[in-house]
């Protein structure tokens, strides 16, 4: 009596039995969370998808007690956040992009992969990148979205018109 069929049926019933079960997938127009070790999960808001969809043109950076910094061209500088967790970048003449996650109000925004463009030299394309990676947390004022940044300055957004 052969005995290999029955070996192999069983042995793949047994592997099927341990595959892990597909996870549930996001929402497909909501931004990605993230959440600290040692951590209860928080359940999304309607506030984090505000992100998702326009197109953010900078403003200015204000650092406290300090001049503010702004572009010339904010249709130059911009940030469009993807759902599912893409963030698009322009900065002046260059153009790439990168991934965010958001935690309630807290933000991380992962490297950006840029085109390699010279920009001209009154550019403030690497003013603006070093500011969008200290980013920490977002929400809303008057004129549009507000990021913090890990040294308490603040970039101001309005959305494209």
């Amino acid at each position: 009596m052969n005995r290999m069929p029955m070996i192999l049926c069983t042995g793949a019933f047994a592997l099927s039995a341990c595959a892990a079960a597909p996870d549930a997938a996001p929402a497909p127009n909501a931004a990605p969370s993230y959440f600290p070790a040692n951590s209860v999960p928080p359940a999304m808001t309607s506030a984090t998808n505000e992100i998702v969809g326009p197109i953010w043109q900078w403003l200015r950076t204000q650092r406290a007690g300090e001049p503010g910094v702004a572009p010339d061209a904010p249709d130059r500088y911009t940030v469009a956040f993807q759902p599912g967790g893409r963030v698009d970048v322009r900065a002046d003449c260059n153009r790439g992009s990168g991934s965010y996650e958001v935690n309630g109000a807290d933000m991380k925004l992962g490297p950006v992969a840029l085109t390699k463009m010279a920009c001209p030299p009154e550019s403030k394309d690497s003013v603006f990148l070093r500011a969008l990676a200290q980013t920490r947390t977002y929400a809303f004022g008057p004129e549009g979205l507000v990021l913090t940044l890990g040294d308490g300055s603040v970039m101001r957004f309005r959305p494209a018109r």
